[in-house]
């Protein structure tokens, strides 16, 4: 009797404003399962980009566990649409190896996950704070969002207080509010949230506050449009903190990779390949050596940085500020 083809699902936007991200990572996981010489796999690809993008992972993940040869799944790219799949593909006992999604309450014992959490990024900061910027404060601002700039900045001062930093937080200011008297003093403020038309205004104005303060942020306004549009003195005291660590390509050459080593160190069963991808140990990868943790997160550095130069967002190295 011939072997079945064992399937792997993809389940990435494919369209819309995340579209050009998920296109990148599919292209790495095509290229990861071109390159593979063990027995062979066929991908399934199904679109997220939808009204109700949760509802729409939400299927795609039901799809998956209704195929009996489908051994993993590779997905989903928002956080949101994790928390949504995650319980489907446990329950069922079917690998899911989400490239990016950051959210520290995600969890399950099927999933693996490539990209540090929003705590570790929290760490990351704290960490350049006091061994690059050498700061003793920080005002973390936060937008009002409850699933992502209030989380993440608790964490955020949480972490500076643990490095001896004296951290606080307050929520952005409203349009009537004058910033300046909250920086008087304060060497770096940490803005955690998402850009908005307001964004490259409340720049300057921090800029204008205190021109030697640090302008920094987390990626949710790491964008090009906002990168031209900050002056070139607010620039070189402007970093953007990042997950992401390398090319969202990469992140689906590797989802692919670790798949499919794990299914066939699984012996084409689901619970051997969710036995191997978890109990990966000092993996070599194209995103470096990691090992999967007992949550079934990644053990690679927590942050990227960015700046800006010449109007253009750019990985930070030295002689940048």
């Amino acid at each position: 009797m011939e072997a079945r083809t064992t399937r792997v699902y993809a389940s990435l936007p494919l369209a819309g404003p995340a579209g050009w991200a998920g296109r990148d990572i599919l292209r790495g996981a095509e290229l990861a399962l071109e390159r593979w010489d063990g027995d062979a796999a066929e991908l399934v690809v199904l679109d997220t980009h939808a009204a109700d993008r949760e509802g729409r992972a939400a299927e795609n993940a039901r799809l998956a566990v209704e195929d009996e040869r489908a051994l993993a799944y590779l997905g989903d790219f928002h956080s949101s649409q994790v928390a949504a799949t995650t319980p489907i593909l446990s329950a069922a006992g079917l690998l899911q190896v989400a490239p990016t999604a950051t959210f520290a309450g995600l969890g399950g014992p099927t999933l693996v996950r490539l990209m540090p959490s929003d705590e570790g990024l929290a760490r990351g900061i704290a960490d350049w704070l006091v061994h690059d910027a050498r700061v003793s404060a920080l005002l973390v601002v936060h937008d009002h969002d409850p699933g992502y700039g209030d989380p993440v900045g608790r964490m955020c001062v949480e972490a500076a207080r643990d490095r001896g930093i004296e951290a606080r937080s307050r929520p952005v200011w409203s349009h009537d509010e004058s910033i300046a008297d909250e920086l008087t003093d304060v060497p770096a403020v940490l803005y955690v949230g998402v850009a908005g038309r307001g964004t490259a205004a409340f720049w300057r104005d921090l800029h204008a506050a205190h021109a030697g303060m640090w302008l920094l942020a987390t990626d949710g306004i790491a964008v090009d449009w906002l990168a031209r549009a900050i002056d070139a003195d607010a620039a070189r005291r402007t970093r953007f903190f990042t997950a992401q660590r390398a090319p969202w390509g990469l992140y689906g050459f590797e989802a692919m990779a670790l798949i499919l080593d794990a299914v066939a160190a699984g012996a084409g069963t689901r619970e051997g390949a969710v036995r191997a991808a978890r109990g990966t140990r000092d993996r070599d990868s194209v995103l470096g050596r990691y090992s999967i943790d007992e949550a079934g997160l990644t053990t690679s550095p927590a942050t990227g940085r960015l700046a800006i130069a010449d109007g253009e967002l750019v990985w930070d190295r030295p002689g940048l500020a």
